[in-house]
């Protein structure tokens, strides 16, 4: 669902594509009246205003195109066809329209300037983003990941919210996570916890210690931090997978699966059939970075899903996003709606409605997974890809 938006050249944009013809046919009426008006009357000062509106409001070219047209009918107007005007009034139109000829290129050079150096910023920005929360869906031998990300801020990919998928030699490892707050402090935050869990999951054999070394990852961002005094928790969910039961089993499932919940927002299973139901964890642990509050770890939750079982995951940003009266989004209700709907169908139609329902207006950043078991048995799925 999640795509990357292309960081190459710009195309000319609708203002851009609209102006153009605008401007051409102001120059054009500017002419026509100022010929069909006395001697004394003047408007060549106002066919100036097209070269620096076509700087402020059209691209570099059609910038050129206009001013090299306003160029040659000031020429023809007031230099060669209108013998009976003073040299001196010829002079001076022709010369301020040059001047405004040449101040509007400028003003469309440095312009141009500008948005190739903010394109080259928006694409480093896009990689480094990208660096830290990948495309989705993702796929390993076991799971199929896909889901959808909505940045709170402006012109960014990403947020406070995290998701990972990996495959380890213990199975897959899953994780999506909501960092307390906003801005530059949240998404170090997020990259801290994500680098730990990386690590972990292919070092750790047991969830609860997976989730432990996330943990002290967070702990080691806060003592480099510390003299910003920048200390986030997290909430997060932790699942692992382990694989398909044997094909002869009466009563087959799918995934046997265990979650380590880090005070985050219940996910949901749509089962097969087309029910939903809330997945709550025996005992919701404390978010990462307030364990030390806590006497022991957190505790994992062992489930086994039938076949054909879909898991729901995501962040606050959904939960409690509200319409204009101010009505929390009724995620539950949608998953019933939408239960027998495709993977990318149910995903589409979530993100459209999150946006009809807030009317655009997303005060949090919004990260949803979708797990599904994959067809194939583990480890025969050579042609898998991870990422």
């Amino acid at each position: 669902m999640t795509r990357a938006r292309p960081a190459g050249r710009r195309r000319p944009t609708w203002l851009a594509t609209s102006a153009f013809p605008l401007v051409l046919v102001y120059l054009a009426g500017i002419v026509i009246v100022d010929q069909a008006t006395p001697d004394y009357l003047r408007l060549d000062v106002y066919a100036a205003v097209a070269p620096v509106a076509a700087a402020a409001l059209c691209t570099y070219r059609q910038t050129l195109v206009v001013s090299a047209i306003t160029l040659t009918v000031m020429v023809i107007t007031h230099g060669i066809l209108p013998e009976r005007l003073p040299a001196m009034n010829r002079v001076a139109a022709i010369f301020g329209n040059l001047l405004m000829v040449g101040a509007g290129i400028a003003v469309a050079l440095l312009r141009r300037e500008r948005e190739r150096l903010l394109e080259r910023v928006s694409a480093t920005g896009e990689a480094a983003q990208r660096a830290l929360i990948r495309e989705l869906p993702l796929h390993t031998r076991q799971l199929v990941v896909d889901g959808f990300y909505i940045s709170a801020q402006k012109d960014a990919l990403v947020g406070g919210d995290i998701y990972e998928a990996v495959e380890t030699p213990f199975g897959t490892r899953v994780t999506i996570g909501d960092v307390q707050g906003k801005g530059l402090g949240a998404i170090g935050t997020g990259a801290a916890v994500l680098t730990a869990f990386r690590e972990a999951a292919y070092h750790r054999r047991s969830l609860e210690s997976a989730v432990k070394a996330m943990e002290e990852g967070l702990y080691r961002h806060y003592a480099e931090s510390a003299r910003d005094g920048d200390e986030r928790f997290v909430t997060a969910l932790v699942f692992g997978t382990e694989a398909a039961g044997p094909s002869g089993d009466p009563d087959p499932f799918s995934l046997s699966m265990t979650l380590v919940d880090c005070g985050h927002v219940a996910p949901y299973v749509i089962g097969a059939d087309g029910t939903v139901r809330e997945l709550e964890s025996g005992e919701p642990g404390l978010p990462l970075g307030l364990g030390e509050l806590a006497a022991g770890q957190r505790r994992p939750q062992h489930v086994r899903l039938p076949a054909g079982s879909r898991v729901v995951a995501c962040t606050d940003g959904v939960t409690e996003a509200r319409d204009a009266s101010g009505a929390f989004y009724p995620l539950a209700k949608r998953l019933v709606q939408w239960a027998a709907l495709p993977t990318v169908e149910l995903l589409r139609r979530l993100e459209a409605d999150l946006h009809a329902y807030t009317g655009g207006r997303m005060n949090d950043d919004v990260a949803v997974l979708v797990l599904n078991a994959r067809p194939e048995p583990y480890g025969e799925a050579g042609g898998a890809r991870v990422g």
